[in-house]
């Protein structure tokens, strides 16, 4: 089932129980993410839910409607363009094991394993077989990316994509999507790809993995694929079904971060880039490549910007609130931008060519972070490895911890 703002036929009376505060649409029962008001049109209090609100309202006095849709068929080729390899194939042999078992699959894979292309035949067979398909990730960044690929390998399909502000609909039978776009669907996908499942805010919402379960047909299976995985994630697939992945679809290592002992917050205050910071700058644009440059907090990448951009014309920023972020990241990635700086929001899902990657603050940051940040190099064939720097004032258990982890990855020995 589909839920449809004032389409089809009334599946409750109401989104929202007024008397319990529970949103019907997304299972929210926390009162203060829930607003009240008068309605002199409906000579009553409203109460609409706070949580599901951005995919459009669930309140007291509307039905919720919802739509059946017939599962259908359909050929569904895909072109991938590369042999897997060994291992990339080994694991895409364990999820169609999964799709025809029914069971739920977890894939710990590096940064940069061909995680989307691995999943390629099961969506193929589940589309064979009839059965609904979602893509889900709780970023946006990731599931533009995702639909892009998509679209270029399965290129006969109708593919929805779905996110805040967008719609591109077809049958929902093939779909990409936010994880939020779930709450509007109800044992719908036969299988569930969650891409990225530790981002947030997945990471920090356990009523997003409910959405991804409610969304799930009976039977399904349920693919989570992160390269930072915790106990939830294992638990919920069941450590026997757990495949790791910890080489590059290429072969090559991990680049091991350099760490350069150095805080920039006294120069940046002081209005002065730091002189390790523009060295590093100007060696990378020296060689041709071009510079991702995470800053841990907005307040510090606004200062930084301009001291940037003095040096480097061109140089640009981004954020989650940007509302240029979209282009920015075009331009970056078209190389007309040289020098991004950036927050979390480019810590996944994004692909630049020639691209090394500088820190700065990097004690700020956590290990699951720090690693992500690290996997945007070194993602081409033909650019295998790149450079990447931390810039930190003094030394934690984080960027211990992820440093540790890259060389265990490397070394084949990860543990979960």
């Amino acid at each position: 089932m589909i839920i449809k703002h004032m389409k089809g036929e009334i599946y409750m009376d109401r989104g929202v129980d007024p008397d319990k505060y529970v949103c019907h649409r997304c299972s929210n029962d926390v009162k203060r993410y829930f607003y009240k008001y008068y309605s002199g049109y409906h000579g009553t209090d409203v109460v609409y839910c706070l949580k599901c609100v951005n995919i459009g309202r669930s309140d007291s006095v509307t039905p919720l409607r919802v739509i059946h849709t017939a599962e259908k068929a359909e050929v569904c080729r895909y072109h991938l363009g590369f042999e897997l390899s060994e291992a990339q194939q080994a694991a895409s042999d364990r999820i169609v094991g999964a799709l025809s078992a029914h069971s739920d699959m977890l894939l710990h894979a590096v940064t940069g394993a061909g995680k989307t292309e691995i999943v390629f035949e099961a969506i193929s067979l589940a589309r064979r077989r009839g059965m609904n398909v979602a893509f889900v990730s709780p970023r946006i960044d990731v599931v533009k990316e995702v639909h892009l690929r998509l679209r270029g390998a399965f290129r006969d399909s109708d593919i929805d994509l779905l996110y805040t502000g967008v719609k591109v609909e077809f049958e929902h039978r093939f779909t990409v999507c936010t994880v939020h776009q779930l709450y509007n669907y109800i044992g719908h996908f036969g299988l569930i790809i969650v891409d990225e499942t530790d981002a947030f805010p997945m990471s920090s919402d356990r009523q997003l993995l409910d959405a991804v379960r409610r969304a799930a047909a009976t039977p399904s299976t349920i693919v989570l694929m992160t390269a930072t995985p915790n106990r939830d994630m294992v638990e919920f697939a069941g450590a026997e079904n757990v495949v790791t992945l910890n080489r590059r679809y290429h072969g090559y290592d991990l680049a091991i971060p350099k760490v350069v002992w150095q805080g920039i917050s006294k120069d940046v205050n002081k209005r002065r880039l730091p002189a390790r910071l523009e060295d590093l700058i100007a060696g990378i644009l020296k060689r041709g490549r071009r510079v991702l440059v995470f800053v841990p907090e907005i307040r510090m990448m606004e200062k930084l910007h301009p001291l940037v951009a003095a040096k480097f014309p061109g140089s640009d920023s981004v954020y989650s609130g940007d509302e240029a972020r979209y282009r920015k990241v075009d331009s970056m990635r078209s190389s007309e931008t040289r020098v991004l700086l950036t927050t979390t929001i480019l810590e996944r899902g994004v692909t630049f060519k020639n691209l090394d990657v500088i820190v700065v603050g990097a004690e700020m940051f956590n290990s699951d972070s720090l690693v992500q940040i690290c996997g945007r190099t070194g993602r081409k064939m033909d650019d295998p490895v790149g450079n990447i720097w931390f810039m930190a004032a003094y030394n934690t258990g984080h960027i211990r911890r992820a440093i540790r982890n890259i060389r265990n990855f490397n070394d084949g020995r990860v543990t979960l």
